[in-house]
């Protein structure tokens, strides 16, 4: 039994070494450009720091007659420039220059008017020319918003990592799904009142917390009682967790900003692309699950299924074990 549980122990730890330990590492470059007066642009951006100095891009905007005011600076994470353009215009492009592949990251443009009106939305990683739109329409609002939900759930390793302990802990098909319902109700409240009111609690207890709450489901399922919360109100479990997962999907949501006379459909189609990403994730798990219970019912016994999944309970609970000490202690350090 010690051995298995150190074998477990070492290869949780590759695991977890190898994935991401926040849901949110696939931050977009963030852009900013800001209307200072006629004809008087700042370009402002923000690059994550998982690209290394050579995978940095050159940013710079484009429209008639701009030209930068500034001199010119090589590559960087943080940078500023100022771009003057011809009187009554305003820049039409920003382009990213890599020396490479961009290495799959979304660009967040927000642009900001004199008046103080701003818009903002989100260019998938294949554009490198991006096109400024005089204001967002509905049709980009979708697009923008959808996709980034869809995008952020699915590069949520620790949320998905925390449905699949759900499906293992409650097994039945039905009470996945109300669960499941149940999970989207809760992020769905937190989401909205963080999005909308800009209540939201801090990512040093947020990340910590949603980590932790795999490792009870994990334990949940290890000790497998009959008679636990857990089992008994899947739903209402479910739920409560919910809430705190919101708060980090919340996080995400201000990352790339609301538009201003779009907030309650950009929400929305933020809420319905994680639905989506979601809903394919769990598909997934269950095909995947029964087309590996069909292999192993026909090659050896049903047994060896079950001990299969109590092993992967057992390494999910691990990786999210090892994902709160490291997020505790990097508040810390």
């Amino acid at each position: 039994m010690r051995l298995k549980l150190i074998i477990l122990a070492m290869l949780a730890s590759c695991i977890a070494g190898f994935m991401p330990s926040s849901a949110h590492e696939g931050r977009p470059i963030y852009v900013e450009i800001t209307q200072e007066e006629d004809g008087i642009f700042t370009l402002r951006w923000k690059i994550p720091p998982v690209l290394t100095q050579s995978e940095t891009p050159g940013i710079e905007i484009v429209g008639e007659q701009c030209a930068s005011a500034g001199l010119a600076q090589p590559p960087s994470l943080v940078g500023r420039r100022l771009y003057r353009c011809a009187q009554g215009t305003q820049p039409t492009k920003v382009n990213l220059t890599y020396v490479g592949a961009n290495p799959v990251l979304s660009t967040l443009v927000l642009f900001q008017e004199a008046s103080g009106e701003s818009y903002s939305f989100l260019a998938p990683p294949s554009d490198r020319s991006i096109e400024l739109p005089a204001k967002p329409d509905f049709k980009t609002v979708v697009q923008t918003y959808g996709v980034g939900g869809f995008t952020h759930i699915l590069d949520g390793y620790d949320h998905l990592l925390f449905v699949v302990c759900l499906m293992l802990l409650i097994g039945n098909v039905r009470k996945i799904l109300w669960a499941v319902t149940g999970f989207t109700i809760g992020h769905s409240i937190t989401l909205a009142l963080t999005a909308l009111s800009g209540f939201s609690l801090s990512p040093n207890y947020v990340e910590p917390l949603i980590a932790f709450s795999i490792v009870l489901l994990a334990a949940e399922k290890r000790v497998g009682r009959m008679d636990s919360l857990a089992i008994k109100y899947p739903v209402l479990i479910a739920s409560c967790f919910g809430l705190l997962h919101g708060f980090g999907f919340g996080g995400a949501l201000a990352e790339i900003g609301l538009p201003y006379e779009f907030k309650l459909q950009a929400l929305a189609f933020f809420n319905l692309g994680v639905e989506a990403g979601q809903i394919l994730f769990i598909a997934a798990v269950l095909l995947g699950v029964n087309a590996g219970r069909a292999v192993v019912m026909r090659v050896f016994e049903a047994p060896s299924f079950d001990m299969s999944l109590k092993m992967a309970v057992n390494v999910a609970g691990l990786i999210a074990g090892y994902w709160t000490i490291e997020r505790v202690v990097a508040v810390w350090v």
